[in-house]
């Protein structure tokens, strides 16, 4: 009987995860998605609740399966950019998304950073955590010129997690139909 060695492909697999990383922060890993992630996001992309303020609503595993993964896959692709995991270090649990996206608002390309946590992380930090570091990928990293947050106006969270970011208030606009608030923040370097 061969012995089989598998330490190469703990190393393939392990190298996987560290390239699949976008940003990190203290307590956060932000990572790209993959196949593995449909139960964790029907965690939070199935909960009415975390998708009250969201355009589709809460989602299927199928819809997850079938819309949102190859969804992520093909803006990675295309942009480079996209929703990220969001992964606690304390115990490796993806616990929500965050990242930039572009979007149409107005007739005009913008990259909106949106976020959307399971409930039992509301309130501790993590999704302004997450939106800091995407701000700062998308400004160091990707060199953008400006972000935007598309949100409604009943979404007190979202905006102070905007604010926190460093966010201001630029206009109101409708969003699919939806009226939103747009909130934008600069890049000092080059904004």
């Amino acid at each position: 009987m061969e012995l089989l060695d598998h330490s190469a492909s703990k190393q393939y697999a392990a190298k996987t995860v560290e390239t699949s990383i976008v940003c990190q922060t203290s307590r956060l890993i932000l990572r790209i998605f993959n196949e593995s992630d449909v139960d964790p996001l029907l965690g939070f992309r199935g909960d009415p609740e975390v998708m009250r303020f969201s355009i589709k609503g809460p989602e299927t595993r199928e819809e997850i399966q079938t819309n949102y993964l190859p969804g992520c896959l093909r803006r990675y692709a295309r942009d480079g950019l996209g929703q990220w995991a969001v992964v606690r270090k304390s115990d490796g649990l993806c616990v929500g998304e965050c990242g930039i996206c572009a979007q149409e608002v107005d007739g005009e390309r913008e990259f909106e950073i949106s976020y959307r946590l399971r409930r039992d992380c509301w309130g501790n930090g993590l999704a302004t955590e997450a939106a800091r570091a995407c701000r700062d990928y998308g400004f160091k990293q990707a060199g953008l010129r400006r972000l935007v947050s598309i949100i409604e106006s009943e979404n007190a969270a979202s905006i102070r997690v905007a604010e926190k970011m460093g966010m201001t208030l630029e206009e109101r606009a409708l969003f699919h139909g939806i009226p939103v608030l747009i909130y934008s923040v600069a890049n000092a370097v080059t904004g």
